[in-house]
C-alpha cells in the first residue's frame, strides 16, 4: 500500500504523492527499483514522531501513479522534472531529501541542479554519481586500477541485463522463478510480485532501458565533472551486505561533496530501510536534527 496522500497532476500524469504530517520541517523520500513509496513505511512514522512532514511520491510506473508503457517517458531528466514540479506545487523549501537505488539516481542530480532547495540529503547505498560511474576510468594513481574498474562494471551487470528484449517475460515465467532468484535479498519480494501481477507488466524496467548506463560511463570518461560536486550536506548509508552496490563508491563520496559529508556503514542488504529500519531511522533523524557544518566531516563507520 502506498503512503497516504493525494493525487497530483505532474508532467501530464496522475501522480500519487504521500503527504503526512504538517510540520515546517519536511523530508522528501524517493524510492527506487522495484518498489513504490510504501518501501518507506518504517521511516515515515519515525520521522513523524521526530517532528517532520513526509512527502513520498510513487514515481512514474509504480504504485498508484500512472504507468505508461512507452520507454521515452522514463528519461531521467523528465522524472527529475516531475520531482521538482511536486516540490513547486506543494510550495516546499529548505527540504531534507532521501533517495534509494534509482531514487538516488533521481535525487543526486536534484542536488546538483537546484541546491538552494535542499537543507540536507541522505542516500541509501548509492554514493555520488561521479564516484559510481567515474570509478570505471579514474586516472589518479591511487584509484586508476583494473580492479576498481571491474568492481564498478561487474556489479552493475543487471542494468545491462534489464535493457535486453525478453527481460519482462523472463522475470514472470515459471511463476517468477528468475525474479525470486534475482531479488532473493528483497524482504518483501512477494508484495512486489503481487503488484506486477495486477497489471501483467513491469513498467519499471523502462528506467534502465531509457537511461542506458553505458552513457553515464561515456559521459564521465569525457568529463570527470559531468556529475559536479554537491554543495548540500550529504550522508550515505551503505549496508555491508548490499548485492548491487560496492563499498568504494560510497567511501569515495566525500571527495565529491563541498560540504559536510558522512558515510556510515550498517548491517543489512540493499533494501536496508526494510531489513534494518531501526539502524536507518536512527541515522536519518540524527542527521536531519543535527546542525550543519561548513567543513567536511570524517568518514564514519558504524
Amino acid at each position: 500500500m502506498s503512503i497516504p496522500g493525494k493525487s497530483m497532476k505532474i508532467g501530464g500524469w496522475n501522480y500519487h504523492v504521500g503527504d503526512v504530517g504538517d510540520s515546517d520541517k519536511v523530508v522528501m523520500l524517493v524510492h527506487g527499483m522495484p518498489d513504490d513509496g510504501s518501501c518507506w513505511k518504517y521511516q515515515v512514522p519515525a520521522l513523524l514522531n521526530a517532528g517532520y512532514r513526509c512527502i513520498v511520491p510513487d514515481t512514474l510506473g509504480y504504485g498508484l501513479t500512472d504507468r505508461p508503457r512507452e520507454v521515452e517517458h522514463y528519461k531521467i531528466d523528465k522524472i527529475i522534472g516531475h520531482m521538482f514540479e511536486i516540490i513547486e506545487q506543494l510550495g516546499l523549501k529548505d527540504l531534507n531529501l532521501v533517495g534509494h537505488d534509482w531514487g538516488s539516481g533521481i535525487t543526486w542530480p536534484m542536488l546538483m541542479q537546484k541546491p538552494e532547495l535542499f537543507r540536507k540529503y541522505c542516500s541509501l547505498s548509492v554514493g555520488h554519481l561521479g564516484c559510481v560511474f567515474g570509478q570505471a576510468h579514474e586516472m589518479t594513481q591511487e584509484r586508476g586500477t583494473p580492479e576498481r574498474m571491474l568492481e564498478s562494471v561487474k556489479t552493475n551487470w543487471f542494468t545491462y541485463h534489464h535493457t535486453q528484449a525478453g527481460m519482462e517475460e523472463l522475470y514472470m515465467t515459471n511463476d517468477f522463478r528468475y525474479f525470486d532468484l534475482f531479488f532473493c535479498s528483497h524482504p518483501e519480494k512477494e508484495e512486489v510480485k503481487a503488484a506486477i501481477k495486477q497489471t501483467g507488466h513491469i513498467e519499471w524496467l523502462n528506467y534502465d532501458i531509457a537511461n542506458p548506463m553505458v552513457m553515464d560511463y561515456l559521459a564521465t570518461a569525457k568529463d570527470r565533472n559531468y556529475y559536479p560536486n554537491v554543495k548540500v550536506p550529504c550522508m550515505v548509508i551503505y549496508p555491508e551486505q548490499d548485492m548491487f552496490l560496492w563499498p568504494t563508491q560510497a567511501i569515495d563520496t566525500p571527495s565529491r561533496v563541498d560540504a559536510e559529508c558522512r558515510v556510515e556503514f550498517i548491517q543489512g542488504g540493499h533494501w536496508s530501510m526494510l531489513d534494518h529500519p531501526d539502524d536507518v531511522n536512527v541515522r536519518l533523524i540524527d542527521w536531519f536534527d543535527s546542525e550543519t557544518y561548513n567543513v567536511r566531516a570524517n568518514v564514519l563507520k558504524a
